[in-house]
């Protein structure tokens, strides 16, 4: 079984603008959408299209946690959540050009609380054996410990035979590397390299040689690179695509990683099924996710080359 942890969740409200968005006027939407968010929620959607089910595990508050749990329901996967005991789930705004350029405004949530983040970890550590499969990803709640995700980490991996994928930012990613998860998918950015090919390579490379089996760094239209144990680094271009939000990507590729971690897909297999969900999800309004038949018509036409 695959779990996503979103600590920090949102309300997505999606909205779509003829020239996208111009500041300092009035910018008229002429469609709109609301879906649940946050980077693991968005993981278990994309599960959900591929076939693959996951337990979604949240920790929520005031009445758009409610709200979001309302809507959780939709995606027909289990719901495993905590509530906060103050403050409110946060709500995130993303405005999208006809041009496809998504802009996010994202909402700060609840603040960390120690106990609350202590029980979930508890709830599924008393639900997970060995093969399951643990995706960590997005920005914890305001004030959390910067080792917050690397001692998730050391606790899922007490269980023999459990894989830990992380997809974090800033100091929680650095201090989660240092943990050995199974997987990882951050971005140049978020490696504080320049974002291009040779960069990415070289640091995906370091990153399996310090323990990471697998490692997956976006890199927006540029493309990605791959590396694992048996696989060197590989670079390859995105697929070329009509991009209607470009928001929600990077989780559709670390569903990717998720869902091969589970089936037991080749490394190349893996990558190129990462890539495949990437442009397909970009062809999707809001966070909604792509269409299954959607993502294996762009698998089977993307091969993998290195550069």
């Amino acid at each position: 079984m695959i779990y996503t942890i979103t600590l920090n969740p949102a309300v997505d409200v999606s909205l779509h603008v003829r020239e996208g968005l111009l500041p300092g006027s009035i910018n008229q939407s002429f469609a709109e959408r609301t879906d649940p968010g946050g980077k693991g929620i968005n993981v278990s959607k994309t599960l959900k299209v591929m076939g693959q089910d996951s337990v979604i595990c949240v920790g929520i508050c005031g009445e758009d946690g409610d709200r979001l749990l309302s809507m959780l329901k939709s995606i027909g996967s289990e719901v495993i959540s905590v509530r906060y005991p103050a403050g409110n789930t946060r709500t995130n705004i993303k405005i999208t050009g006809e041009n496809g350029v998504t802009t996010d405004i994202n909402g700060n949530g609840p603040q960390y609380d120690k106990d609350t983040v202590e029980e979930l970890k508890n709830i599924i550590l008393s639900k997970i054996t060995s093969g399951d499969t643990i995706v960590i990803s997005g920005r914890p709640p305001l004030g959390s410990p910067s080792d917050i995700y690397a001692e998730l980490i050391r606790s899922f991996k007490e269980v023999e035979g459990v894989k830990v994928i992380l997809d974090a930012a800033d100091e929680y990613l650095r201090e989660g590397l240092a943990e050995r998860p199974y997987a990882v998918k951050p971005t140049c950015e978020e490696l504080c390299i320049d974002n291009d090919a040779d960069s990415a390579k070289y640091e995906a490379g370091d990153i399996v040689l310090r323990g990471v089996t697998r490692c997956l760094i976006s890199m927006g239209v540029v493309g990605a690179v791959f590396a694992s144990r048996d696989m060197e680094a590989t670079y390859t271009r995105a697929l070329d695509v009509k991009a209607n939000c470009t928001t929600g990507c990077g989780d559709a590729m670390t569903a990717g990683l998720a869902y091969a971690s589970e089936t037991g897909m080749s490394s190349e297999d893996s990558f190129r099924l990462c890539m495949a969900l990437a442009g397909a999800e970009a062809e999707t309004e809001g966070t909604n996710p792509p269409t299954k038949e959607r993502v294996m018509e762009l698998f089977n036409s993307a091969p993998i080359s290195g550069q």
